[in-house]
């Protein structure tokens, strides 16, 4: 897996002979999330709660996703939003 958002420099019929596939990093955290939802929003719930300069709430931390292009990863996101 190449993770990247230069998708267009690593052409499929390229990486397939490498047996390799190129991912946005929005597209790669939904994968990871998929895996076991429950587990990656225990975790997210751990990391944001030792933010303290500044505090991040997870309606914060789901908009600055969005903003640096996670919105498939906030929109999956969203309906855990009180267990963030």
């Amino acid at each position: 897996m190449i993770v990247t958002e230069n998708l267009k420099h690593f052409p499929n019929a390229v990486l397939e002979g490498f047996n390799l596939e190129a991912k946005s990093a929005d597209a790669f955290i939904a994968d990871t999330l998929n895996l076991d939802i429950g587990r990656a929003v225990a975790a997210l719930n751990t990391m944001r709660a030792r933010l303290k300069k500044p505090e991040l709430t997870a309606e914060a931390l789901l908009l600055r996703m969005e903003a640096d292009g996670l919105v498939e990863t906030a929109s999956m996101l969203e309906p855990h939003r009180d267990s963030l």
